[in-house]
């Protein structure tokens, strides 16, 4: 007498169907990719756009600093250097200097953001109007420096180029007072440092 077997069939559950990706998806897709080529990846591979901007920016707050720093010290003279000691290198330093008739050059007060010299390969003009005439012109090369003085109320009241750090006779002096703002231009526009001390990123008005 032979067994007959009883197949038990599984119930078999909803089916789930796999769906491919519309065109319009795909379209989407592309089009998200292309805008973000276009924007995004010329950032990164463009470094000396934002090695520019980064030196304006430092310049822009460090000059803020040394007007908060003049404002300050009510019976010191606030320099503000911008030195370029290499082709791509420029540093920004702040000195000061409590009496500047004893022949002690200026202590450097520097902030620690700014001790470190920055990379870029700018190119910086600028320009200023003098009280005794003519102006203080040109523009910031290898081994040059801009040096700035504000006074007590934080006004920028003396400019001078190419002094020598180590000598307080080489700091400004009567001669280089100004009576205009100090207009900067870069290869991305022009930023001021007004007569009150003010800087922002744009045209001197």
């Amino acid at each position: 007498m032979g067994c007959t077997g009883r197949v038990t069939q599984t119930p078999v559950g909803p089916r789930f169907h796999q769906r491919g990706f519309t065109l319009v998806e795909i379209i989407v897709v592309i089009i998200l990719l292309g805008i973000l080529s276009a924007v995004a990846i010329p950032r990164f591979s463009d470094t000396s756009t934002f090695e520019s901007a980064s030196l304006r920016s430092s310049i822009l707050g460090s000059l803020k600093l040394a007007q908060k720093t003049a404002l300050a010290q009510h019976a010191s003279s606030v320099y503000w250097v911008l030195s370029r000691p290499a082709e791509t290198q420029w540093q920004l330093q702040l000195l000061i200097d409590s009496d500047s008739s004893d022949g002690n050059p200026p202590t450097d007060i520097t902030p620690t953001q700014l001790s470190t010299p920055i990379s870029a390969p700018s190119m910086l003009n600028f320009n200023v109007s003098l009280a005794a005439g003519g102006a203080v012109a040109g523009s910031v090369g290898t081994s040059d420096n801009l040096v700035i003085l504000f006074n007590q109320l934080g006004d920028m009241v003396r400019v001078k180029t190419n002094v020598v750090l180590t000598s307080e006779a080489s700091f400004p002096g009567s001669a280089q007072q100004v009576d205009s703002s100090l207009q900067f231009a870069d290869g991305s526009g022009d930023f001021c440092l007004s007569l009150t001390g003010y800087s922002y990123a744009s045209t001197c008005r």
